[in-house]
């Protein structure tokens, strides 16, 4: 955490069924050191919440121009996202990419005219404040597969600058803890040790 850009609040959102998850271990030990740092922390855990990923009749309607229809639980998260200086997200790489109640939060939360609006001449702009992102990943494979077959290219492409810089969000960062099917809990402790400067900012 620099001094020139202090994490005062911090969001952190957890995708995962499992409570005893090595996704949410990793989500209560970050939440644990930015408290350390004297942030305060708060916790979007989607599947306890009852998050509902699928758009709905209302949700298109504010995509086509309705402010009226903005669901009450969407205020919510981007109230939650507005009160952020920083947001961290958690989950396991399902099929390449985010869990699809991950990917149902992006659709659903980032909306036109809050997340992004079109400019008059037609270009694309990002509308949120410019914190930082971390994106914590656990997979399955190791880093050897991942790049043979493109998909940490994939991931760049369609998470980091499709989803986040096409927000307005530029310091984005990713950290995947490769073959977490089997890894040890030392190995896990190196993974969050090399976590502490990028979380830090």
């Amino acid at each position: 955490m620099s001094a020139t850009n202090t994490i005062n609040n911090a969001l952190i959102v957890t995708a995962h069924p499992v409570d005893n998850s090595l996704s949410h271990s990793l989500a209560a030990r970050i939440a644990g050191k930015l408290r350390e740092q004297g942030t305060q922390v708060e916790i979007a855990n989607l599947h306890a919440e009852g998050f509902n990923p699928a758009m709905s009749r209302a949700d298109l309607d504010l995509y086509h121009g309705d402010p009226s229809a903005l669901p009450d639980d969407i205020l919510r998260e981007q109230q939650r996202v507005e009160r952020a200086d920083m947001l961290v997200f958690v989950f396991p790489i399902y099929w390449w990419s985010v869990p699809a109640l991950l990917k149902g939060w992006f659709d659903r939360v980032l909306t036109l005219n809050w997340a992004y609006k079109v400019a008059d001449d037609g270009r694309i702009v990002g509308n949120l404040r410019d914190v930082p992102v971390r994106l914590i990943a656990t997979a399955g494979t190791d880093t050897g597969g991942f790049d043979k077959h493109g998909y940490s290219t994939a991931i760049q492409t369609q998470i980091i600058e499709g989803v986040f810089g096409f927000c307005g969000l530029k310091n984005v960062k990713l950290d995947i803890l490769f073959q977490a099917d089997t890894t040890t809990s030392a190995q896990v402790e190196d993974f969050l040790q090399e976590l502490e400067s990028s979380i830090r900012g």
